[in-house]
């Protein structure tokens, strides 16, 4: 299995809460230099000899840049999660937690591949620094990070369904879902939508 046992998003109290978001003031005042979707290798098969084994694949054939799956006209579908890579060094990321009662996505400062994810895991790494939804943001330092807590319910606990990011000048919007018929949003527990 690709995704290792975790717990990012999910708090059983207000003190849990808070823990999570002091963790995601981390970010803020730092640069952002580059950003990686990490998704299902769809075309592992296809284009890689059985020889060549397994483990991350780095997306840099043009003619599959040219038919991305994870791109819709008014956000990206991530399966995985999302590696943000500070100036400095430091690697944020953002992922989803196991569906069910302790759903939702959070932040942390580690790379995926290790924490979230096995790391010779047979994913996809798409480097989207220089793409529409990115190219704004990389070189801009992040001035904010909202963790959207709600209360889970009847249960107890606390879930987080969205994320926002801000930069000098912009925002982008990190919230559980998938691309659904035709490009089109629709809920999703282990998938991350980016606007």
């Amino acid at each position: 299995m690709t995704v290792l046992k975790r717990t990012r998003s999910w708090a059983e109290s207000i003190t849990e809460v808070e823990e999570r978001r002091q963790h995601a003031q981390l970010m803020v005042g730092a640069i952002l230099t580059s950003v990686r979707y990490v998704n299902i290798d769809y075309e592992r098969l296809d284009r890689l000899p059985a020889s060549e084994g397994t483990g991350p694949r780095n997306i840099t054939d043009p003619t599959e840049w040219d038919a991305q799956l994870w791109s819709c006209p008014g956000f990206d579908a991530v399966d995985y999660g999302i590696d943000l890579v500070m100036e400095d060094g430091r690697i944020f990321s953002v992922t989803w937690d196991t569906p069910g009662r302790f759903e939702g996505i959070g932040i942390r400062a580690e790379p995926l591949l290790g924490s979230g994810f096995l790391a010779d895991a047979d994913v996809a790494i798409w480097d989207v620094s220089r793409k529409r939804r990115w190219q704004d943001k990389c070189t801009r330092q992040v001035t904010q990070v909202d963790l959207n807590y709600e209360p889970w319910g009847l249960g107890g606990g606390f879930w987080c369904p969205s994320i926002r990011i801000g930069f000098q000048g912009s925002s982008i919007e990190l919230e559980l879902g998938e691309s659904g018929t035709d490009c089109v949003p629709i809920p999703s527990s282990n998938n991350i939508i980016v606007r």
